[in-house]
């Protein structure tokens, strides 16, 4: 009997969340984020999955976009960070990768730069949030290079990302949709502001091109709403089992550190699965799970290896049963309330040693 640590990713909830999105933003083209591992559900196998179904995938870097070519994907891939050296905008001429600038050292690389073909770009503009992008001022000169750059294919995209837009009642969500508004009403080229969140928050920011993230693997992106109020279905649903059930007299302690202490005598279940699996350590007490589809919480410290569960919700549990960390029949939103870890760093954190398989579609 193998350790048990498995990823059961459902294909049919990935093109059904897909659809929901297309919904919710009719007619317009998207870049599926693929970055992060697909958001741990593996880059590779997701993006064969998208492929046929998206105008573009988005990743992070050179090396992940490369990786999806190395399988065969023919689609357009944009590098959302851009290129982090010189050389690597010739790769992207040569691979037909769409680049986002949001550095004047980017635009430096440009010069005296002869590509094999030109380059689809954005440029990317920092509406409020703090992070990558040109300044608002700063915006008509970068364009102005661009634009001047034979290596840069025209029209230039407009890009940027909101901040909060998760949070529908920061004000930050005002500011960043004005500003990026104000820039679009004269920009030539195609136009993307929509994360997820946005996608079902704002419809104003939908412009020419969504770009959706965690939404497509099935979690909400919206704080205090569920997947389900989207219509969204979980693409992962991480298990494991059973390795041990016993006996804890009252007053015996459990795990690392006494942390929990049995306030009657109670049946603790061990399972196979731990933070060196990506079951983070950082989980609060009581974070629920299913045994036999029965509601149970965690006991005691997260293991490296191992994590420990009160069974009175489940008095017949016995060693081999399954146990359903999150995903079908457990909302990640659940696995999370009442802590500061996201649901985009719980399935980022899932390792290599956990099994995966996907469900044909």
């Amino acid at each position: 009997m193998s350790r048990g640590a498995i990823a059961v990713l459902s294909s049919e909830n990935l093109l059904h969340n897909l659809a929901q999105i297309k919904a919710a933003a009719p007619s317009k083209p998207l870049i599926a984020m693929v970055k992060a591992n697909a958001f741990g559900h593996g880059i590779r196998s997701t993006a064969t999955r998208l492929e046929r179904h998206v105008d573009n995938l988005g990743v992070a870097s050179i090396e992940e976009a490369l990786a999806l070519r190395k399988i065969g994907v023919k689609c357009p891939i944009t590098l959302m960070e851009g290129v982090f050296e010189p050389d690597e905008l010739l790769i992207a001429a040569c691979q037909q990768f769409h680049v986002v600038f949001h550095d004047t050292i980017q635009l430096e690389w440009l010069k005296g730069l002869s590509l094999p073909r030109p380059l689809v770009t954005w440029l990317k503009v920092d509406t409020g949030m703090g992070r990558l992008g040109f300044a608002v001022g700063d915006v008509p000169h970068a364009l102005r290079v661009l634009k001047d750059c034979p290596s840069i294919k025209q029209p230039i995209g407009l890009m940027s990302h909101m901040g909060c837009a998760d949070d529908v009642n920061h004000p930050l969500n005002d500011i960043q949709l004005h500003a990026f508004a104000e820039l679009a009403k004269s920009w030539e080229g195609p136009k993307s502001l929509a994360n997820s969140a946005a996608i079902f928050a704002y419809p104003q920011s939908h412009y020419d091109v969504i770009r959706p993230g965690i939404c497509l693997y099935g979690v909400s992106p919206i704080k205090n709403k569920n997947a389900s109020d989207f219509n969204l279905k979980p693409v992962m649903t991480l298990q494991t089992r059973l390795i041990s059930v016993r006996k804890r007299p009252s007053s015996s302690f459990v795990g690392y550190g006494g942390t929990y202490q049995c306030d009657e005598p109670m049946n603790v279940g061990v399972i196979a699965i731990g933070y060196g699996d990506g079951y983070l350590r950082s989980l609060p007490p009581h974070t629920p799970v299913l045994v036999n589809g029965k509601k149970c919480h965690l006991v005691g410290r997260i293991s490296m290896d191992m994590a420990a569960i009160d069974l009175r919700s489940c008095p017949d549990a016995k060693v081999g049963d399954p146990v359903i960390l999150w995903g079908e029949g457990l909302p990640i939103e659940d696995i999370i309330e009442g802590s500061q870890i996201i649901s985009n760093e719980l399935l980022t954190s899932v390792q290599s040693r956990v099994t995966f398989h996907w469900t044909l579609s």
